[in-house]
Parts: C-alpha cells; structure tokens; sequence
C-alpha cells in the first residue's frame, strides 16, 4: 500500500472515529497532494517519491508556522498537527548514519562542490537526512 492510500484509508478510520483534529490534518495533507498532481498532471497518479516530497513539504510549512505562535492552545494544536504528519514521513538518519553517506559520498566522487555532493547524500539517505546536518558535516569535510 503505497503513502497515499494509506492517508485515504486513515481518514477513513478518522472519520469512523469522529477524530476530528486527525480528520482535519490527513484531509489538509491530501489536499496538498492533489493540488499537487493537478500542477504535474491530472490523468496520472503521483509517484511514491512525489508525495513522500509533497507530505514533507506539508509537515516542513508546519513547522514554520510555529513561529507564529510563541505560546498557548494555537501552538499546542499546530504541534498535535505536525506530530499526525511526522506518522507519515521516513524517521530521519542519526548523526552517525548521515556522517557515514557523506562519507560513502566522497569516497566515491571527486566533486566536491558543494550542491553536487549535497543532492548525492540526500539520495543515498532516502529523503530521511536532515538537511541543515548534512550541510553542516558536508562542509566540515570539504573544508
């Protein structure tokens, strides 16, 4: 079962559970992957990488909005918010496994621009490297 099925069938099991606030949430996130296939093409389905790209987008504009909200109920329901999102994404690679692609990177290209090696570790990491971190030892290493 791929990511976006499983969203329609949890908010199946919302909807029979009349959880509201998880309803609301898996309903905004396929929205947000709709509204995204309509831009790429409306005959065909997204692929898996597509709306892991669109559900991490979601949950990333999330995240920024807590900015807003220094403190209270508003901020307790966006963190509620981002925790159903993050039940959808891959867990993300520990600092020790993202030192090892970069590692595993370099070792194996002689590039070393900065964009170049970044795109290959976030590849070999499988959308689960933080991307602040991997910038971070990237440029450790170069260095």
């Amino acid at each position: 079962m791929g990511l976006k099925d499983r969203i329609q069938e949890d908010i199946k099991t919302a909807m029979k559970a009349k959880d509201a606030p998880r309803l609301s949430v898996l309903r905004m996130v396929m929205a947000e992957i709709k509204n995204r296939q309509a831009q790429v093409n409306l005959r065909e389905e997204l692929a898996e990488d597509e709306v892991l790209k669109v559900v991490g987008a979601y949950q990333k504009k999330l995240t920024k909005s807590l900015e807003d909200y220094p403190a209270g109920d508003a901020r307790e329901a966006l963190l509620g918010e981002i925790k159903v999102v993050d039940e959808y994404l891959p867990k993300k690679a520990s600092e020790a496994e993202t030192r090892a692609a970069v590692d595993k990177v370099l070792a194996s290209t002689t590039d070393r621009n900065m964009g170049a090696v970044m795109k290959l570790v976030m590849a070999e990491l499988h959308g689960a490297g933080d991307g602040r971190l991997v910038s971070q030892i990237i440029k450790e290493k170069i260095s």
